[in-house]
């Protein structure tokens, strides 16, 4: 899909161009519906019966007894050993935000300077101006490009941190209301670009675990050690493990390290955890480290903690994997920290196996923006930028559904699907043609009608307003002058 005039030209759109404009421009959508829909019904459609049957294959946990074992410990604990044993039932959602740049739409308001990856800005600042969204989407426990979109929002740098929060507690109140995730609270997903130590702030009491990649460089501590007959003021913090690098260390004794640290940092200390998985078909030996209770370094001068007096003490489990190899063949270049906060401790194997299946909803994002053409619609507004994109989530829903229907309609050069793994987004859609024909449409039959006068003759409107991008307002201009023949170049 390449422009909103050539989708109008499907034989499917009886209707005039102009019919898509206007209800881009005009219709309603009731979001509370759409998105309680999308996340009690559709989320757990990702996980179709070839994932059921892995699931029930690699599942060797005897829930009976289970059931048994826990029926004399207290509400609480055993509430807590059951979360901790639903690795295959646990519902996992992925929030990730991604950009739907305008550099040129000067008459379109709300414009922010976004992160763009597609960018070929020099620098590292990847940004264009546009609006960013950000979604919330369900992903399986088999690896596929299947991801089940249940919310979005459009966000903007100053308060993202606060509309992640809201939105990740829509999405709680959503199943909870639907009854899912009674037993077993779900787990989110983030990248790295999240505060951990702000989500975490931000969600306390939620009945969720969250899970954020970390960045190098931060430093968490462990709680402190006491004992009696020690003098002095008792300390605040324990043993320090810093998020760096082995050749980190090495280089901060010589003053070349962190922030030009002269002193030689100290060994992070042995983990609380440790697992070792040899000979996996993708990463080779995959070993992994967990730190318990252990509370990260929170800076109360700027960010979610700007101007609070007693900053809060934030216990969780720092995580540290390393791979022999990646996918491609390739050798990795740094190791992969994560931190995981939530009403228990979950198993190392499930934490890492989770992040990678975060992953899919890149996938979902190249569908809406190559296919469906997410980014193809010239809106003005952010608002119908709003309702275009919701347009595309019900569209992305109706293939999840129509995954099981779809014929697979193979070209020479592609190879034979494996029968254990759905169909691909891209061939469901290639067949869904066949399938939309027997599913009827709720939309009335056009009406037939002729072209409207148009605007009358000699009336104008004027020029659109144009707005302004954050920190442009104190800019100079370059004003536009005619050009003269004294200034023609010859």
């Amino acid at each position: 899909m390449t422009s909103l005039v050539r989708l109008s030209l499907e034989p499917e759109f009886t209707r005039g161009h102009g019919a898509l404009y206007d209800a881009l421009a005009e219709g309603r959508i009731d979001d509370e519906r759409l998105f309680s829909l999308l996340a009690t019904d559709l989320a757990q459609s990702v996980d179709g019966p070839e994932a059921r049957a892995w699931i029930a294959e690699h599942d060797l946990t005897g829930h009976a007894m289970l059931e048994k074992a826990l029926a004399g410990l207290p509400a609480e604990e055993s509430a807590r050993v059951r979360d901790a044993c639903a690795r295959w039932s646990r519902m996992r959602f992925a929030v990730d935000a991604t950009a739907c740049p305008r550099p040129d739409a000067w008459c379109s308001p709300g414009r922010e300077h976004v992160h763009n990856g597609a960018c070929r800005c020099k620098g590292s600042s990847k940004t264009a101006p546009g609006w960013e969204y950000q979604f919330t989407a369900a992903v399986g426990h088999l690896r596929t490009a299947w991801a089940s979109l249940a919310d979005v929002a459009r966000t903007v740098p100053a308060t993202r941190t606060a509309q992640t929060i809201a939105q990740v507690k829509n999405v709680l109140r959503r199943l909870r209301a639907a009854g899912h995730g009674a037993r077993t609270a779900p787990l989110l997903v983030f990248d790295a670009g999240y505060s951990a130590a702000a989500l975490t702030d931000g969600l306390p009491g939620c009945p969720a675990h969250v899970l954020v990649r970390l960045a190098a460089g931060p430093v968490f501590y462990a709680q402190p050690v006491t004992w009696e007959g020690k003098d002095g003021r008792p300390p605040r913090r324990g043993a320090a493990v810093h998020c760096l690098e082995p050749a980190d260390f090495a280089a901060a004794a010589g003053g070349s390290g962190p922030r030009g640290r002269k002193k030689p940092l100290p060994p992070n200390p042995e983990p609380d955890e440790e697992l070792t998985l040899p000979d996996t078909p993708l990463y080779g030996t995959v070993r992994a480290g967990a730190w318990h209770d252990v509370h990260p370094l929170i800076h109360g001068d700027r960010g979610w903690f700007a101007g609070r007096e007693n900053l809060p003490v934030l216990p969780g489990t720092l995580i540290h994997v390393t791979v022999e190899r990646l996918p491609d063949g390739r050798d990795p270049h740094r190791a992969m920290r994560l931190w995981h906060a939530g009403p228990g401790h979950l198993s190392l194997d499930e934490l890492w196996r989770a992040y990678l299946a975060r992953f899919d909803i890149e996938h979902a994002f190249k569908l809406l923006k190559g296919t469906f053409g997410l980014t193809a619609a010239k809106v003005r507004t952010p608002e119908q930028a709003d309702r275009w994109i919701r347009v595309l989530m019900a569209a992305h829903a109706q293939l999840l559904l129509a995954r099981p229907l779809a014929a697979d309609l193979r070209r020479p050069w592609e190879r034979q699907p494996d029968p254990a793994r759905p169909l691909a987004p891209g061939r469901v859609r290639r067949g869904f043609r066949n399938i939309r024909r027997d599913l009827g449409t709720p939309a009335r039959v056009a009406k037939p009608a002729r072209p409207g006068p148009g605007r009358p003759k000699g009336s104008s409107k004027g020029p659109a307003p144009r707005h302004l991008l954050p920190g442009e307002a104190d800019m100079p201009r370059t004003v536009n002058k005619p050009l003269t023949r004294e200034k023609v170049k010859t």
